[in-house]
């Protein structure tokens, strides 16, 4: 995701990380006691958070920042990585048959139901994802993934 909108490694990694996030919050919500299957993907995969969350950082932070500590916005792009991974985490799992939170309420789901998760379907799915992806950035000649497919067409 961060690739795409042509943000360095770092970008690249914050995007990951917050790719990370909703399943992290239900692996540590079942550390503390509660039952997984129970939790999962209701209020930590609700994007309605995440979206308040964005806003809140957007309307209140960031003014704050410039005011007081403009050296912290040279980092924005970071913040908006993070959010990317998250949003597309949530929309990822969208597509399975499980579905993630329509809004607040986690007993209204949007499930688009192309892929079962850990199933062979899943794992074409994620190929041929990847290869769209890696085409499509090839081809609009982002500089990373270009950098790595040339190398690893070296390889062969």
């Amino acid at each position: 995701m961060a690739a795409v909108c042509k943000f360095d490694f770092i970008g690249i990694g914050a995007a990951y990380l917050g790719s990370t996030v909703p399943d992290s919050i239900d692996f540590f919500l079942t550390k503390l006691g509660a039952d997984f299957n129970k939790i999962h993907r209701r209020h930590s995969h609700a994007w309605v958070w995440y979206a308040l969350a964005l806003a809140l950082l957007h309307y209140a932070a960031y003014p704050f920042l410039s005011r007081n500590l403009p050296w912290l916005l040279q980092y924005k792009e970071y913040i908006a990585a993070f959010f990317l991974g998250i949003f597309s985490h949530i929309f990822l799992d969208m597509l399975t048959i499980k579905g993630v939170p329509l809004f607040l309420d986690t007993d209204k789901k949007i499930a688009f139901k192309l892929v079962r998760t850990n199933r062979f379907s899943e794992s074409v799915f994620i190929f041929v994802f990847f290869v769209a992806a890696g085409l499509y950035l090839y081809a609009t000649k982002n500089p990373y993934v270009t950098d790595f497919i040339n190398l690893v067409m070296r390889q062969l």
